[in-house]
């Protein structure tokens, strides 16, 4: 009798397992790897790669057909003005059936949005937070599900502030109301908003008045915004008359200055010296002011006297109420708030 030796079955099936196993893990691995690799190097890269090349590569994450964005990006002058303030006066908001009417017959927006839109509108003129009737139009015409995140659609219409990234935030809509009331926005007036953010306050503005400037301190966070307007302004034209500017907003945009209004959205423990010295005579300025973690919306009158001497008038919007915004910082990411210990934040540049 023969002794040969037989492998049981069982040890052959094992080993056939392992061996597949071992393939396919081979094979997902390094691209697992490769993929973490690859997105723990896109924010070194978007802080270390020249303009361009940052551009180049939001364009493409973003859908842009061409792999270079070839705009010049430091200064973006609105195009044609699109008479905003005219369409906005001409929206009936009698009933809110009238209005959806128009909206459905005059307007691309999403019908999925509207009802709430309509109902935070309304809930902002019951708390005051939207006094005129012209805010009351320019904050219905402004689709704020297009300037929050995908991933926050569902929360478009809360009343809170909502992450846009590189460290930024949508403001809540009912600071966004209050604010932009009280500025008292009349058309043809020159109006400055420090931090452009994902566009949204800009866009309410501008169906206010055809002179919107907006400043915006984070460069892919303006490239993204920029491209967002762009997209938009082919059912929104409005949009495409928004200047906007890459830079500091602390020193203002002194090109265009004087500015008849001036809105900050960042907090600030002081009135930058550069803003104040831009803003007109008897012009509004609107910003949240105070130490850091807890500031008060402030409306500041500038009147000028036959001396030259300037006399600054505060008020404070909410009578007491604190709020909390994000910090005004310089380029290398340090508080422009002196009661704020110096700290440097990596600003994505």
């Amino acid at each position: 009798m023969n002794g040969s030796n037989s492998v049981p079955a069982l040890v052959i099936v094992a080993l056939v397992v392992g061996l597949i196993i071992g393939f396919v893990f081979g094979l997902t691995l390094p691209s697992l790897v490769s993929a973490k690799s690859e997105r723990v190097l896109a924010y070194e890269e978007v802080a270390a790669q020249s303009a361009v090349e940052e551009a180049a590569k939001l364009a493409l994450q973003l859908g842009v057909d061409s792999p270079e964005y070839s705009r010049a990006y430091e200064t973006l002058t609105g195009g044609e003005k699109y008479d905003g303030p005219a369409l906005a006066q001409s929206m009936p908001i009698e009933t809110k059936e009238v209005w959806l009417s128009w909206m459905r017959n005059n307007r691309n927006d999403s019908p999925l949005y509207l009802d709430e839109r309509w109902k935070l509108a309304h809930d902002f003129v019951e708390s005051s937070e939207l006094k005129r009737t012209e805010d009351v139009r320019a904050f219905l015409l402004a689709p704020r599900e297009h300037f929050v995140r995908e991933q926050n659609l569902n929360l478009a219409y809360a009343d809170t502030w909502l992450p846009i990234g590189y460290g930024a935030t949508i403001t809540d809509p009912d600071v966004v109301a209050m604010m932009t009331t009280t500025l008292n926005i009349h058309p043809g007036e020159r109006v400055l908003e420090i931090g452009t953010g994902s566009g949204y306050q800009s866009a309410i503005l501008s169906y206010l008045t055809q002179e919107v400037y907006t400043i915006e301190i984070i460069k892919p966070l303006f490239i993204e915004t920029d491209l967002l307007y762009q997209d938009l302004e082919k059912s929104f034209p409005s949009y495409g008359s928004i200047n906007r500017k890459l830079g500091d907003g602390y020193y203002g945009w002194e090109e265009y200055a004087p500015f008849d209004k001036i809105l900050v959205t960042c907090s600030i423990d002081h009135i930058p010296p550069p803003l104040l010295k831009q803003l007109k005579t008897d012009g509004i300025m609107v910003l949240p002011l105070g130490p850091p973690g807890r500031q008060y919306i402030m409306e500041v009158k500038k009147t000028t006297a036959a001396d030259g001497s300037i006399t600054l008038t505060r008020r404070d919007v909410y009578n007491g109420l604190g709020v909390s915004f994000i910090p005004f910082r310089d380029e290398t990411g340090a508080s422009y708030s002196t009661s704020e210990p110096v700290e440097k934040k990596v600003i994505p540049r």
